[in-house]
This record gives C-alpha cells, sequence and structure tokens, in this order.
C-alpha cells in the first residue's frame, strides 16, 4: 500500500506549516511508536499530519458545510493505524501511505452512519457503494446518461440482473423517512397504519381501505411524464392482458428486442424516481 496519492495530498501540502517534518523525523518518530511503543512519538507524528487527515474529510464528506467533528475523528484514527503499519524501510514518506488508510476509515464510517437504518456491509455492497459514486460523477458530467443506463452498468459491474442492481442501489442510497408520513397526500393514511401484525389474524384492513381511484390518478399523472414510447411500451408490457412481448414491440417500432427492454427498464426507472418523491413505489400498481 506504500504507493503515491498526489491528488489527495497536495492540498495537504499546501496547509502544513510549521508542524511539517523531515523524512528523518518522520523516520524516528515512526521507530519510536513501532519498537518503543512510545505514545509521545505516535501523538507527535498524528498532530503533524491531522492537516492531512483534515483535508481528505473535507473532500470525501457528503454535502456543503463544515466537516462533522466525527469525521475528523475517523480521519485520525485512519492515521493511527498508518502509523502502526507504515514500514520506513520501503522509502516512501509517511504520507503517501497515511492517505489511504484515512480515506478507507472515512469511508467506512459515511457508508456506516450515512442512514439511521444501519445498511449491508457485505462484500457486494461495498463495491455497489464505490460502483454508485463512480456512475453518480459519470452521470453528472455526461448529459446523455440517464439513471436506467447508470444501473445497467452497476449491473454489469457487480454482475447481477438489473433488478438486484436498482434493490442495491434504493438500500444504499435512498433517503429515510418516517413511518407517520401520509401515504397518499396530506389526508392519506399514516404509512405505519399500513404495516400488518404478524401475530394478528385479522387482514391488513388499512391497506384495503385506500383509496384505489387516488392511486389510479397518481399512476396516470405520473405516466404523463415519460417520452411517449416508454410509456406506450411500459404500458403493453404491463397493463395489457395478454402482455405483448418484447419480440412484437420491436417490430411494431422497428428496433431490437434489446432495445425495447432498454426503454422499458428506462421507463421503469423514471417511474421509481416519480413515485419515490410520492413515497410510493412500483409495487404498489405492477
Amino acid at each position: 500500500m506504500n504507493k503515491p496519492v498526489t491528488n489527495l495530498i497536495q492540498g495537504a501540502r499546501r496547509i502544513r506549516s510549521a508542524g511539517m517534518l523531515s523524512a528523518q523525523e518522520e523516520q524516528a518518530l515512526i521507530r519510536a511508536w513501532q519498537v518503543h511503543q512510545d505514545r509521545g512519538a505516535r501523538d507527535h507524528l498524528i498532530r503533524a499530519f491531522a492537516p492531512l487527515a483534515a483535508s481528505v474529510a473535507k473532500r470525501l464528506k457528503r454535502g456543503s458545510g463544515e466537516v462533522d467533528p466525527d469525521l475528523l475523528q475517523q480521519a485520525n484514527i485512519g492515521l493511527m493505524k498508518a502509523a502502526d503499519r507504515f514500514d520506513p524501510e520501503r522509502g516512501f514518506r509517511f504520507s503517501t501511505f497515511a492517505v489511504w488508510w484515512v480515506r478507507a476509515e472515512i469511508q467506512d464510517y459515511v457508508r456506516a452512519n450515512g442512514s439511521i437504518v444501519r445498511p449491508p456491509n457485505s462484500a457486494q455492497a461495498r463495491a455497489a457503494t464505490a460502483q454508485i459514486a463512480a456512475l453518480d460523477a459519470e452521470m453528472a458530467a455526461d448529459p446523455d446518461m440517464d439513471q436506467a443506463d447508470a444501473d445497467r452498468k452497476l449491473a454489469d459491474a457487480l454482475g447481477v440482473d438489473m433488478h438486484r442492481a436498482v434493490s442495491l442501489r434504493e438500500q444504499l442510497t435512498g433517503n429515510d423517512s418516517s413511518l407517520n408520513a401520509p401515504v397518499l397526500g396530506a389526508e392519506g393514511a399514516d404509512r405505519m397504519a399500513l404495516l400488518v401484525d404478524p401475530a394478528s389474524l385479522e387482514g391488513p384492513v388499512a391497506l384495503q381501505s385506500l383509496k384505489i381511484a387516488g392511486l389510479r390518478r397518481i399512476l396516470l399523472d405520473v405516466l404523463k411524464t415519460l417520452p411517449d414510447r416508454e410509456r406506450d411500451i411500459v404500458m403493453a408490457t404491463q397493463v395489457t392482458d395478454p402482455p405483448a412481448t418484447l419480440e412484437d414491440l420491436g417490430k411494431r417500432y422497428g428496433i431490437s428486442r434489446e432495445r425495447v427492454r432498454q426503454l422499458r427498464e428506462r421507463g421503469f426507472e423514471r417511474l421509481r424516481t416519480a413515485l419515490r418523491q410520492r413515497d410510493l413505489g412500483l409495487e404498489s400498481f405492477f
């Protein structure tokens, strides 16, 4: 892991001043800590590189404003871990090694504390988090790339189907919401009222009492926002009885079956986004 990371440490070098250490001082402090367990030496090293940790935390934090003190603390924990593992004999400066540990510690903290509900911490979830961040940046830079394209790339990168990719994105990036939020406007029932008690023998009365007309009106409003071809494909494959096949739709529009599938998935993603803003999901309708 002793590799130079110039893009992350250039800013830190500009703000480090009188506390900067020479290569010889770094090595002396590292050896004093690793060999003799000299806490004073380790603390001196951590204080010297605290501006580096702060600059990395500022780059990786979410949103605007000041850096969360807890995030700075995690960055310093990354410095401590780096001090335990750094090998001065390899000839690199401590900063080029420590920045990796600082960044990893911050990313783990953000992933674990970005939501009230603790997100999954499997290898697939960690890989998905990194891929989602990269794809969001790519989507921001490419106006022709939409959410459906990003989810398709995510599915390919993770080796999963589109449904699993969308599910992972929703788990890892979805916003927290209250169970007391109304489902259909200000007059609708609370989400909590729709939860079914597994110990109860009664049916989900609150769920059955939802106004079907209200759901239908919302769906029609959302469908109107879709491009004509995407709306027609979604309706033909999900609402029409019997549903149209991808091959039939491809012949109708003069495109391939794969292109029809892509347009359908893109339409679904637009619907998910619009319905999510209303605290609803596709499962409420299809």
